[in-house]
């Protein structure tokens, strides 16, 4: 890279830095009101470091259907979203170096809804066509 990074790249939307800025990834989002929660997870411009594991396991966590749009959820909903994605980067982080990850997988790549002890859907969502797996139950769609 030519470039000085820091000119280049957004740290405040990297998950796992210490400039991250929880209230500019809610901006990002209220000004995209019809995406997808499944979209939006793998956004790097909002959510810098997520990805497909990160997507489906928090849904999992805050029990919102991966078909939610952004202006659909409740305010609340939607900080719990913000501040769950951060908080699961650094569990991955951590299971990562344990290699323990898969062991704390509750959604991505389950058969059974470790809640409700139902199927668990595997589908293929969003813009991304990215696999996705929840639980229609639990997860709620607003």
């Amino acid at each position: 890279m030519e470039a000085d990074p820091d000119t280049v790249y957004d740290w405040s939307a990297d998950i796992m830095s210490d400039s991250w800025d929880a209230k500019a990834a809610g901006k990002k989002l209220k000004a995209q009101p019809a995406m997808l929660l499944c979209d939006a997870l793998l956004d790097q411009d909002i959510f810098a470091g997520s990805g497909n594991i990160i997507k489906n396991e928090v849904l999992y966590r805050v029990k919102l259907h991966p078909l939610n749009t952004v202006a659909a959820l409740p305010a609340k909903k939607l900080s719990e979203l913000i501040k769950e994605t951060r908080n699961y980067a650094f569990d991955f982080l951590e299971w990562k170096k344990e290699f323990t990850l898969k062991k704390h997988w509750l959604a991505h790549t389950r058969k059974t809804c470790t809640r409700c002890n139902l199927p668990i859907i595997k589908d293929y969502l969003g813009k991304t066509n990215r696999r996705t797996f929840y639980c229609e139950n639990c997860q709620v769609l607003y």
